[in-house]
C-alpha cells in the first residue's frame, strides 16, 4: 500500500466516484493518504438511467468532505440511455458493452491520465487478476486500485469509521442508483428496482421493444427482467 501512496503523491490523478460504496471508500482512502491537492473527482451521470438521488448524494458527500471544488459532474447531453437501449439492444460484457463506451468513456476527457478506482479482486472472477497499478488498454489510462485486495466487509467498516452515510439508493433499491437498469443486477436488485412504479414503467416499456437478435445473453436478460416483473405483479394482486 505504501507503493500506491508514494505513486499518487508524485502525480496528478482523478478519483472515479460513482456514488457507490467502493468508490466512496476509495475517495476516503485518498483523503487519508494523499498530501497534495493536484487531483480531481469525476462523477459520470448516465443520462436518463441515473437516479436523481445518486446525483444529489454525490454532491452532498463532496460538500461534507470539503472537496466539492474538485468535483466534475459529467454527462452526455446528446444521448439518453433508454433511447440508446432501444436502438442498440441490451449491453453485454465485451465489445457490445456500449453503455461503457458511449456513456462512461465518452465523459473521460476531463480525467487525468492516472485514475484511482474502487475495483476489487473480490468483485468477480473477471477481476481476480487485477493489479494495484494497471493500464487500461482501451483508453491508455493508468489505474490505481487501492481496494484491490479488500472485501465488502472491509469497505463498509472503513466507511463507518469515517462516519459518512451511504447512498440512500442502497436502502431503496439495493444498489447505488448510478445505473437504474443494468443487465448484471442480481435478482434482489432487479426485484427492488421494479418495485418503484416510475422506473418499472420506464425500464419495461423499453425492454419490451428491444430486439435481442441472436444473442443468448441479451434474450436471457430480457426474459429475466420481464419474468420478475410478472412475478411482482402476481404478488401484488394476492
Amino acid at each position: 500500500m505504501d507503493v500506491l501512496i508514494k505513486f499518487l503523491n508524485e502525480r496528478r490523478f482523478t478519483v472515479l466516484f460513482s456514488g457507490g460504496k467502493d468508490s466512496l471508500a476509495t475517495l476516503l482512502w485518498v483523503l487519508d493518504n494523499v498530501k497534495h491537492e493536484k487531483w480531481n473527482i469525476l462523477y459520470i451521470e448516465v443520462t436518463g438511467n441515473t437516479h436523481p438521488l445518486c446525483n444529489q448524494y454525490v454532491h452532498e458527500v463532496c460538500e461534507e468532505l470539503g472537496v466539492n471544488n474538485k468535483l466534475i459532474h459529467a454527462r452526455r447531453e446528446d444521448m439518453n440511455f433508454f433511447e440508446a437501449l432501444k436502438r442498440w439492444g441490451i449491453p453485454v460484457i465485451g465489445k457490445y458493452r456500449w453503455c461503457l463506451y458511449q456513456f462512461k468513456l465518452k465523459c473521460m476527457k476531463k480525467s487525468y491520465l492516472t485514475q484511482v478506482t474502487g475495483v476489487k479482486r473480490s468483485d468477480s472472477y473477471k477481476r481476480k487478476n487485477i493489479k494495484p497499478i494497471d493500464i487500461i488498454k482501451t483508453t491508455g489510462h493508468v489505474t490505481v486500485n487501492p481496494l484491490f485486495d479488500w472485501d465488502k466487509r472491509g469497505v463498509i467498516l472503513y466507511i463507518k469509521k469515517h462516519r459518512v452515510p451511504l447512498n440512500p439508493c442502497y436502502d431503496l433499491y439495493g444498489h447505488s442508483g448510478n445505473c437504474m437498469y443494468c443487465p448484471y443486477f442480481s435478482k434482489r436488485e432487479i426485484y427492488r428496482t421494479l418495485q418503484d412504479p416510475e422506473w418499472r414503467k420506464r425500464i419495461l416499456n423499453v425492454l419490451r421493444a428491444v430486439k435481442v437478435r441472436k444473442s443468448k445473453k441479451m434474450r436471457k436478460n430480457k426474459e429475466k427482467w420481464l419474468w420478475m416483473a410478472s412475478q411482482l405483479s402476481i404478488l401484488k394482486s394476492i
